[in-house]
């Protein structure tokens, strides 16, 4: 589900409520000059389907049938929007011979085919394993549905995929302060923003297109990360963050002062070229156009070939972040807060390689102490 602004200007939404007694889908769609009217109509849609208004039934037990019946009426009412997105792009990946099969005929050998398949297309170990914890979860729903009957799952009797150790690529500090000294340069001022709140901050790249001058609080030098970006082929939206938390970040006297230039110019730009900031976002095209990330990803490849610098993600800016962060000893705790994890956990073991080589350097550093303590001590006569 989306809701999206039409080039008319109006409000416009498409939901999918699941399938009718004949198994045929259910497809709605409603529009309005006023986008709370369009909100309370999709609240309105979904009280329907809740209470049994809406009828909901699967003609047969395809897994692609399954599937459908999954993503709408189980990831998107207890998921977060972005992961919702995420899981309809992969299911559209899932390839036909296993969509046509009835679901109480998937053996542990088709779900063993299907991760061979992926790992076919060259998808990483550590995708192919996410995308089998998802399969898990969803033959687990199914059994609890009553549309599946196996005495065990398919997919959890098939093995993990051998990832190894994480090589995560980012940036020294002093690679990052050339990043950013190259894309002040380079980079409209709009996409110079985003890479600079994503380096300062390790928010993610849709949290920042999304973050409104509303959310900046200049006095206590803090911003509030409440939404996300949400991209799909019929326009863009905006949705609570990954974890459906508000967070509170804390940014340096340079970045506000950075922010404060950003403004300036945006003001500027929008008497020039007679444009408004009706949606009050901080990254904005030229013309006050929205940031897709995807032309974002590429101004910041170009930014990295200007600087001379080692090829990484826009995510790896993140993964900076944090790992810099680690480098100076601060605590797993406030890292985790800062970027959104569920916990810290999470936060530990995405960065284990990090700290596995900052105990290395520990242990030499104690051992140096020790060393120290001895030189100092007098000689026995």
């Amino acid at each position: 589900m989306k809701i999206y602004k039409q080039p008319n200007g109006r409000w416009k939404v498409r939901l999918n409520l699941g399938f009718d007694e004949t198994g045929k889908r259910i497809q709605r769609s409603f529009s309005s000059e006023l986008k709370k009217e369009v909100e309370f109509w999709v609240a309105d849609q979904l009280r329907q389907r809740r209470d049994g208004s809406i009828r909901k039934v699967i003609n047969t037990r395809r897994v692609g049938d399954m599937l459908d019946v999954w993503l709408e009426d189980h990831v998107r009412l207890s998921k977060a929007e972005t992961t919702y997105h995420s899981y309809v792009n992969i299911v559209k990946g899932i390839p036909a011979w296993f969509k046509k099969m009835q679901s109480k005929e998937v053996t542990p050998a088709h779900a063993q085919r299907l991760l061979v398949d992926w790992d076919k297309k060259g998808l990483k170990a550590s995708t192919i394993n996410s995308r089998r914890a998802i399969m898990v979860g969803l033959f687990t729903w199914a059994k609890r549905m009553g549309f599946t009957n196996h005495a065990s799952n398919p997919f959890s009797e098939v093995a993990k995929l051998k990832e190894g150790v994480k090589d995560m690529a980012t940036l020294s500090a002093q690679q990052l302060s050339e990043y950013l000294t190259t894309a002040r340069t380079v980079m409209t001022t709009g996409n110079y923003a985003a890479v600079m709140l994503i380096a300062y901050t390790g928010m993610r790249a849709r949290e920042a297109t999304a973050l409104r001058w509303s959310d900046v609080d200049f006095e206590r030098k803090r911003i509030m990360v409440m939404r996300t970006a949400i991209e799909t082929a019929g326009g863009y939206s905006f949705s609570q963050t990954k974890g459906k938390k508000v967070r509170v970040i804390t940014i340096p006297d340079v970045a506000i002062e950075e922010l404060k230039r950003i403004r300036r110019e945006q003001k500027y730009d929008q008497v020039r070229l007679g444009w408004r900031n009706e949606e009050d976002l901080i990254c904005t095209g030229v013309t006050g156009a929205y940031l897709w990330h995807s032309g974002l990803r590429r101004r910041h490849h170009l930014t990295l070939e200007s600087a001379g610098l080692p090829s990484i993600t826009l995510h790896g800016l993140r993964h900076t972040h944090a790992t810099l962060l680690l480098e100076v000893g601060t605590h797993a705790k406030v890292i985790q807060e800062r970027l959104g994890h569920a916990d810290a956990k999470t936060t530990m073991d995405t960065y284990a390689h990090v700290i596995h080589t900052l105990q290395e350097n520990t242990a030499n550093q104690f051992a140096a102490l020790l060393d120290d303590k001895k030189t100092a001590q007098p000689s026995g006569s």
